[in-house]
C-alpha cells in the first residue's frame, strides 16, 4: 500500500502530526508519496522525520517560483528552504525528490522564474532529470475567486502551449512529465511524456519494493499514477492560500 499525503491539502507544511498519527496506525504500508510546497518539516519535526527514514519515501516539491506574490501569498521562498533542502536531499535517494512546476502561469516572468528554480535546485543538490508540469484548468470556483480580485488566469490554446513547453525545454533540456494533459501529449513532443507522481516503478527503482502498478481509478481519466491512498482532507485547510488552487476554499 501507497498513501498520498495529499492531493488534497499539504500536509507536510500544516499536519505533519497528522501524518504521524496516520501512519502510526498503518500494518500494511509500504512507501508514502508526500506533496508539498514547503520541504522544512521533513527536517525540523522530528517525528516527519522519522517516519520519511522509516518508510520509501517520494516528495512531490512544488515551486513555481511565485511564493509570496498574490498568486501563492502563503508559500515560502525556495531560498528559505535550501539549508534544509540541501539536508533533505542527502538523506533520500536521487530522484525521490520531484521538481514540479505545477500549474504553468503563462505571466512576463514565467521563463525568468522557470530558470531560476532550475538552477536553486541543482545548487541544492536535488538530481533530477526531470519535471513534472500542467496548466491550470478553469474551476469555476477559482474563477470566481478570481474574478472578485480582478485576475483571471491566461487563456491559453493548445499551440500556444505546446509554444510554452517547447521554450522551457530550450531553457533546461529537462524532460516534461505532463500531468493530466493528453492533448499535449498527443503533440508527440520527443521531451513530453506522461506524469506518472504515484509511481510503482520508481519505487522499485529507488526502494528495491515491489508495489501495486494497477492503475489509480479514482483519479482523472488522464492520470498516469498507480493506485495509492490519500490520507489527506479538504477540512484540512492548507495556509498557503494558492488563487489557483481548487482545494483552495472561497475566499
Amino acid at each position: 500500500m501507497i498513501y498520498s499525503a495529499s492531493r488534497r491539502t499539504d500536509l507536510p507544511a500544516f499536519f505533519p502530526d497528522y501524518i504521524v498519527a496516520k501512519i502510526g496506525r498503518s500494518r500494511k504500508l509500504q512507501g508514502v508519496v508526500y506533496w508539498t510546497k514547503d520541504i522544512r518539516n521533513f527536517l525540523c519535526h522530528s517525528g516527519l522525520r522519522e517516519v520519511v527514514l522509516a518508510y520509501p519515501s517520494v516528495i512531490q516539491y512544488t515551486v513555481t517560483g511565485l511564493a509570496g506574490t498574490e498568486w501563492e501569498p502563503g508559500v515560502p521562498g525556495i531560498n528559505e528552504q535550501l539549508i534544509d533542502l540541501r539536508r533533505l536531499a542527502e538523506m533520500l535517494p536521487v530522484g525521490a525528490i520531484n521538481w514540479r512546476f505545477d500549474p504553468i502561469i503563462a505571466d512576463t516572468t514565467l521563463y525568468t522564474r522557470f530558470a531560476e528554480v532550475n538552477a536553486l535546485l541543482m545548487e541544492a543538490g536535488v538530481g533530477h532529470d526531470s519535471v513534472t508540469l500542467s496548466f491550470p484548468d478553469p474551476y469555476p470556483k477559482v474563477r470566481v475567486r478570481l474574478g472578485k480580485l480582478g485576475m483571471s488566469l491566461p487563456e491559453l490554446d493548445t499551440p500556444a502551449k505546446i509554444e510554452i513547453l517547447k521554450h522551457l525545454y530550450q531553457i533546461s533540456k529537462l524532460r516534461q512529465n505532463l500531468c493530466c494533459e493528453q492533448e499535449l501529449l498527443e503533440a508527440g513532443l520527443e521531451f513530453t511524456h506522461q506524469a506518472h507522481c504515484v509511481d510503482a516503478a520508481l519505487f522499485a527503482r529507488l526502494y528495491n519494493i515491489k508495489v501495486d502498478a494497477r492503475a489509480d481509478s479514482g483519479q482523472r481519466a488522464a492520470c498516469g499514477c498507480t493506485r495509492s491512498t490519500d490520507i489527506g482532507s479538504y477540512e484540512l485547510c492548507c495556509g498557503h492560500g494558492c488563487l489557483y488552487c481548487y482545494a483552495n476554499p472561497e475566499i
